[in-house]
Parts: C-alpha cells; sequence; structure tokens
C-alpha cells in the first residue's frame, strides 16, 4: 500500500515538474536580453535550494514572465529589501523579487500590475500565555529590517520592535524568549516552521495585521523592461497559471519523503483511516450539533438572567393568546396574577389588569378593556406594540408585545418606576428653577429700575452745585474740588451700571419683533457710541449677508464688541475688522482686533456677569449681556485668538431666508473691505 501511494505521488510530481518546464523553461528561438534581478531568502518566495540556484515561487513567475517577453533573468543574491533598492539605486540590478506594493515602495521604482496578495500576521511560542494582538503592549516584537513587516509594525502601540536581518534569524529568539512575538508573511514563516518541523511549537494570532497586494519593481530608468512585464502579466500571468506555481511551491511540504518515519505513518494513516472515516464524520457532525445547542442553550440561559437582573417580568402566549411560560420575574413583580396565569389566563386578561397611566379611576379601567382589546388585534396581524402602564399599586412599567415566530406571542415587562420617579423630580426641579430664575430677573430689573431715577437726581444737583460756585465766583480748596469730582464719578459709573443691569435683565425679552436687514445699514450709528479712540482704524466688509433678528439687540451687540475691543485696547491706535459670512441657516459675524488678546485659561468666564480681567473702566456686564441676547435669538457667540495677536469674537445671526437688497458704500465692489478711521 505504502509503495503504491508512494508511486503515485511521485507520479504526480513527475506531471507537474514536466507541465511546469513546458510552461516555464521553453527555450527561446532568439537570443534573449539578461535582465539582472535580485532575490532574498524569503523561503518559498525566492530562495537558495540545496544546489545553490534561486529558486522559489516569485523566481519561477519572473523567469516565466521574463521569457514569455524575451528576456533572460540572471539572479542576485542580497539579505533584505534595504539592500535590494540600494543596488536598484545604484543600478547594480533592474528588478526587485515579489514585494509588498507599499506607497513608499511604489515611490522608489516602477511597480508592476499586483500579483497577490501578503497577510502579514502576528506569530507566538505554542506555550506562551493565551494573548490577543491588542494584548501586546509592553512586549518585543522582532521584524525584518527593512521589510513590509517593519511597517505593519507601526500598527501596534505600545510595543518594542526589534529588527533582525533575515527570517531565519527571528526563528530562535522567538523559541528561546528573546522575543515574545513576530511580524512576517504568514505562508512565508509557516513554510519555514515546517521545513524546520516546529510547526507545534509556534501559533498564529487572528486576524492578520494587514493584507499587503505584492508584484515586481523594476529600475525607475527603465520604463521599456517595465512596459515589456506588464504586457507579459497582462498574456502570461493568467489565473490559471499562477494557480499552478502555486500549487506547485505552496500546495504539500515538498520534503515530506525525507523524513525517515514517512512509510510507518502512511502505513498507519491509511489503516486508520479506511476504517474510521465512516465514524469520524458521524462524530463530527454530532459534536457540532452538541456544540451549536450547547451554545444556543448558554446563550438563551445568559439572556433570561439579564433579564432577571433588570426585573423585567417575561409571559410566553400560544396562538390561542394563553399563557404557557412565564419567567421568575413575572412571579417577582406579579405574584397576585400568578395564580391565574397558571390557569393560562389569555393575553386579553392579563393586558387588562394594567392601563395607561390616569389620575381617573374610572377612565383608567377603560382604557385598560381597550387597550387590551386593542393589542390582541395587533398581535394576531403580526405587529408589535408598546406602552408605559402601570399597577394598582402606583408603579410604572414599559409593556413591549409582539409576535414570537407564527405559533407563539411575548410579553415584557420592565420596571420603570424609579425612572419615572426621576423624571418627576428633574421636571419638578426645572420649573422651580424657572421660578426662581424669573424672580431674580424681576428683582434685578425693579432694583435697576428704582435706583435709577435717584440716581439722575443725585447727578443733576452735583452739575447744579458746581453751577452755583462757578456764578457765585467762589474758589473751594484742592480737596473739596477732588471730591466733587470723585461724586461726580461714581454717579456716572453707577449710572452706568444700572443701566447695564437692566438692558441685562431684559435681554432675553427684547426679541420680540425680527426684521430683516444688511448689517452694514445699522454700523454707522454703532460706530458713532462705540468708537473712543479717534485713531483706531476699521476695516468693514461691504456686502455683509442679510440676517433675520430684532434691530435694537443687534445694534446692542456689535456696539459691546466694538467698544469692548476699543476700549480694551493697549494703543491708542489699532485696528478692528468687522466681516459676515453665511453658514447653513445663520450668518456670522465677526468682530476682530489686534489688541494685546485674552489668555485661554479666561477665556470662558468672560461671558460671566460682573466679569472684569483688567483694571479698565467698566461694570463688566457688556459681553455677559451679548451672550445673553445672542442665546435668547437662538445663536451662539464663540471667542478665539487671532492670527497674530488680539482676538475674534463670533456671533451667529439669524439669516434672512428671502433676497434682500445689500447697501455697500459708493465705488465699493462685493465683497470687498472698506475702512474708516474711528
Amino acid at each position: 500500500m505504502v509503495l503504491v501511494f508512494r508511486s503515485f505521488l511521485a507520479t504526480l510530481l513527475l506531471f507537474a515538474a514536466s507541465f511546469t518546464g513546458c510552461v516555464l523553461s521553453a527555450e527561446p528561438e532568439t537570443e534573449l536580453t539578461v535582465v539582472r534581478a535580485v532575490y532574498g531568502e524569503f523561503y518559498p518566495y525566492n530562495f537558495t535550494n540545496d544546489q545553490g540556484d534561486a529558486a522559489g515561487y516569485s523566481i519561477d513567475l519572473l523567469r516565466h514572465l521574463a521569457q514569455d517577453a524575451g528576456y533572460e533573468v540572471e539572479f542576485t543574491k542580497a539579505d533584505n529589501p534595504k539592500q535590494f533598492f540600494a543596488m536598484i539605486e545604484r543600478g547594480e540590478v533592474d528588478v526587485t523579487p515579489l514585494l509588498a506594493l507599499t506607497p513608499e515602495r511604489r515611490a522608489m521604482g516602477l511597480a508592476t500590475s499586483e500579483l497577490g496578495q501578503y497577510q502579514l500576521s502576528l506569530f507566538v511560542r505554542h506555550d506562551h500565555d493565551p494573548i490577543k494582538i491588542e494584548g501586546l503592549a509592553g512586549r518585543r516584537v522582532g521584524v525584518v529590517s527593512g521589510s513590509s513587516a517593519q511597517a505593519a509594525a507601526a500598527l501596534l502601540t505600545g510595543v518594542e520592535i526589534v529588527q533582525y536581518q533575515t527570517v531565519e534569524a527571528l526563528v530562535l529568539p522567538l523559541l528561546s524568549g528573546e522575543i515574545e512575538a513576530i511580524i512576517d508573511v504568514a505562508e512565508t514563516f509557516e513554510a519555514r516552521l515546517r521545513s524546520y518541523d516546529i510547526t507545534d511549537r509556534v501559533r498564529k494570532l487572528q486576524p492578520p495585521l494587514a493584507v499587503i497586494p505584492y508584484g515586481y519593481i523594476v529600475r525607475k530608468d527603465m520604463p521599456e523592461l517595465h512596459s515589456t512585464l506588464e504586457k507579459a502579466i497582462g498574456s502570461a500571468a493568467t489565473p490559471a497559471s499562477l494557480a499552478r506555481l502555486r500549487d506547485d511551491w505552496f500546495g504539500m511540504d515538498r520534503r515530506i519523503f525525507e523524513h525517515p518515519w514517512f512509510d510507518r505513518v502512511a502505513m498507519i494513516v491509511g489503516g486508520i483511516a479506511l476504517s474510521t472515516v465512516s465514524l469520524g464524520i458521524y462524530s463530527v457532525r454530532l459534536r457540532r450539533r452538541s456544540t451549536r445547542l450547547t451554545l444556543e442553550n448558554s446563550s438563551n440561559q445568559l439572556l433570561i438572567d439579564a433579564l432577571d437582573q433588570m426585573r423585567a417580568a417575561i409571559v410566553i402566549f400560544d396562538r390561542d393568546m394563553r399563557a404557557v411560560h412565564w419567567n421568575s420575574g413575572f412571579e417577582a413583580q406579579f405574584a397576585d396574577l400568578v395564580e391565574e396565569v397558571q390557569r393560562s389566563a389569555t393575553l386579553e386578561w392579563v393586558c387588562a389588569q394594567f392601563g395607561s397611566i390616569s389620575d381617573d379611576a374610572a377612565q383608567l379601567d377603560r382604557q385598560s378593556e381597550f387597550f387590551a382589546g386593542r393589542s390582541s388585534q395587533r398581535l394576531r396581524a403580526g405587529q408589535s406594540e408598546q406602552r408605559i402602564v402601570h399597577t394598582a399599586a402606583g408603579d410604572h412599567f414599559d409593556m413591549s408585545l409582539f409576535p414570537l415566530g407564527t405559533r407563539y406571542f411575548a410579553a415584557i415587562w420592565v420596571d420603570i418606576t424609579e425612572l419615572h420617579a426621576q423624571q418627576e423630580h428633574i421636571a419638578s426641579q426645572g420649573r422651580e428653577l424657572v421660578r426662581k430664575n424669573n424672580q431674580l430677573l424681576a428683582f434685578s430689573a425693579m432694583a435697576a429700575h428704582d435706583l435709577k431715577a435717584p440716581l439722575i437726581q443725585q447727578r443733576a444737583l452735583v452739575e447744579f452745585i458746581a453751577e452755583d460756585i462757578e456764578d457765585a465766583k467762589l474758589t473751594l480748596p484742592d480737596d473739596v474740588k477732588s471730591h466733587f469730582a470723585v461724586l461726580s464719578d461714581l454717579s456716572s459709573r453707577m449710572s452706568l451700571l444700572v443701566s447695564d443691569l437692566l438692558d441685562f435683565a431684559k435681554a432675553d425679552k427684547n426679541e420680540k419683533h425680527p426684521q430683516s436687514f444688511v448689517p452694514n445699514t445699522r454700523l454707522d450709528s454703532v460706530l458713532k457710541l462705540a468708537m473712543s479712540k479717534a485713531r483706531m482704524k476699521l476695516d468693514i466688509m461691504a456686502d455683509m449677508p442679510a440676517v433675520l433678528v430684532e434691530p435694537t439687540a443687534f445694534d446692542m451687540v456689535m456696539r459691546n464688541l466694538i467698544s469692548n475691543a476699543v476700549k480694551h485696547h493697549h494703543c491708542d491706535t489699532g485696528r478692528i475688522t468687522i466681516r459676515a459670512y453665511p453658514e447653513e441657516s445663520n450668518v456670522i459675524v465677526e468682530v476682530e482686533d489686534d489688541g494685546p488678546g485674552i489668555p485661554q485659561e479666561h477665556r470662558e468666564r468672560v461671558f460671566d456677569p460682573f466679569s472684569r480681567l483688567t483694571n479698565v473702566e467698566g461694570t463688566g456686564l457688556g459681553l455677559a449681556l451679548v451672550h445673553k441676547t445672542v442665546t435668547a435669538w437662538g445663536g451662539e457667540v464663540r471667542l478665539r485668538a487671532a492670527a497674530n495677536h488680539g482676538c475674534v469674537f463670533s456671533v451667529s445671526v439669524p439669516a434672512c431666508a428671502g433676497n434682500v437688497v445689500q447697501h455697500r458704500p459708493a465705488d465699493t465692489p462685493s465683497g470687498a473691505m472698506w475702512s474708516k478711521a474711528g
């Protein structure tokens, strides 16, 4: 039997060799031009055989393509891909072996069409502790220097990459524990393990790190050779011929007959295979079915346990809408219904014990009967239903009804009593917060209003006293004059504070009558009030997009932003830029200055009421008023640093949906910037 088996394999290999020789080694009819190719030890793609010649899948394929194109190949050996490209660059060779076509390698030469794919995988020792790809952080991983595996190693985080010159140099460090994993092309490293007879000592992790196409790379200055190889690939590298070559080099271990125990193993395997094939097939099928059922039962039990933990009650009904099964959660939640359910209670009866939330008991009963009948009809029609129900004890449940296939129906109740109570509490707190906020705003407005009249009288009285002193031609001591000046200044500042408080209290109530207008048409009046430094330069964009907002509120926002930029500028002269652009349903209006800017850590609190970052005179309500007003009309105000120095305040304003005529200064092109002095 062994002789027959070996004879059959020998005949098959002889036929394959003769066929391959016919396909790949036909003698050319004309003198061939020599192509210089480089290769390395990358079994079974390319390696040096026992006779010292280049061999392998990549070698045979290149010979086949070169022969079809009228070339003869001369092979030179190198250690790794880095040396391949160094030799290409020096002009010592013309083409590489099959290499992963990464973007970096494509840029170093003329890449051919893709001829296959490499699967870059991770390998660890078989006796290593269970490990996953994501658990390699802090471990040493070996790669071949300059190979595609080195690039794939960049996908791993937190690992220490150790570089070696060849694939062979990786094996011993992996087995000795010097490194804990390696990255290489899966089929080549597995072939190497088979050649060393150590496949049982190394295992491959799934999934692969990367799948990369491969092909040949030709010198950049040889486009004719590249074009010729491309034509040969199109004509000679058919799927059938590539499959035959792969079967020749990857289909079996070509050294299997060299093992001394081959005859004994072949005899044992043949006898066992013939006697156990039927039993094996039956056993496999039985084991698969048992495993599948075990997994299904385990999954079902886990689901049931999870539903029990979340206090879910479940009842299954048959096609007659009668209860046939229920879980422990139902018994725990509705103990008073269990006895009736045990007597095959109908779904209509169970649903009738609940109703939609209502304070009217009579209405609740009517709703329960209605929902029970409607639910039964919907389920029989193949539809599902979900609603909130409650018990007489005041508990709330999320009830779901749905068909289970064509023979059963299910009802699930999930206890949401605590969640419902929390929602009610949050709603109550929200209402209380709104009430207190309204009270606070009312108090602020009332206090500011009541303070305004005395302050006006106080300022007038100070002015009258000053006029009387001047009319009487009295000369006051310097300290008295200083006191009068301080009193006048304090009155002005208090009056400004009261006005700002009134504006702040009314900020969210002034958006009553939005109008369509172009921002340019209102900036002149705004600038007259906002500009305090005559030498401040303004750049204002012409033809800003039209907005839809209450004009007075818009003026107030722009006035505060511009005056804030002017007031806090660190120089007597400066530049302020005002521009606008559309963004979805809004218009973004930006005010940019070249002042000292605002540090990052202070930008969030500049919009807080009474927040003042400098000693510049002011109430600290300007930007808070801007934020409150913009929020009231549904917009947003943002702050960022300018490109060089200074700040940019961006305000989103509702855009005008209609076509509004845009006005701009005379002789200014659309979209241009126009300037004016402050």
